[in-house]
């Protein structure tokens, strides 16, 4: 249903020639196979291919295509990696009828398009991520970080990188004091609003 009121929207536009519907991000990547497009807007939560995996995919193989991301995920999280991953434009899901052709007309005019809304949320990725510029971990100990966040034990993340059980437990030892976490639970949430597991 949502769909299908999207694709109302876009008729109404008579700039826009050709409209191709999709239900996953696979189908997507199947359509640019088979005509021109030029615009996509594309969910994030999908089923198989979720929407940041179709954006990567496609600023990978496709950079020429536009891309606006259209989700009720508007937390500064997510946010923040869909303006790094190259979105050229972003707007909520209750959006008005109004302000998605704006979005539309803007991208293909050659700029980017966020609302104010998503404009905050940005900004609010932007100030929580400065606390934590002046922390550095080591490459191992990102991937360790990674690991743990996964809820790996020490014995499979050290099976895994192939190193000692001590030494991982050395590292776990060092990311909580670099990163001032009492737990690895500390720790991991640390990782994710410092965008660590972002790519």
């Amino acid at each position: 249903m949502f769909l299908e009121g999207i694709n109302t929207i876009l008729q109404d536009m008579p700039e826009i020639d050709e409209i191709h519907l999709a239900t996953e991000g696979k189908q997507v990547l199947r359509l640019l196979k088979q005509f021109e497009i030029d615009l996509i807007i594309s969910d994030i939560s999908m089923p198989k291919m979720d929407g940041i995996e179709l954006l990567k995919a496609i600023k990978k193989n496709h950079s020429e295509i536009k891309i606006i991301m259209l989700s009720m995920l508007d937390n500064h999280r997510t946010v923040h990696k869909v303006i790094q991953k190259g979105a050229h434009g972003f707007v909520p899901k209750f959006t008005s009828k109004e302000e998605l052709q704006k979005a539309v007309r803007t991208v293909l005019g050659g700029e980017q398009y966020f609302s104010d809304l998503i404009k905050q949320r940005y900004m609010e990725s932007v100030f929580e991520r400065k606390k934590y510029k002046n922390i550095e971990l080591s490459p191992r100990e990102k991937e360790v970080l990674k690991l743990l966040g996964e809820e790996l034990t020490s014995k499979e993340i050290s099976e895994q990188l192939f190193i000692s059980v001590n030494t991982v437990e050395t590292h776990r030892k060092n990311i909580l004091l670099k990163t001032g976490a009492k737990t690895t639970t500390g720790a991991v949430k640390y990782a994710i609003e410092s965008g660590l597991f972002d790519d």
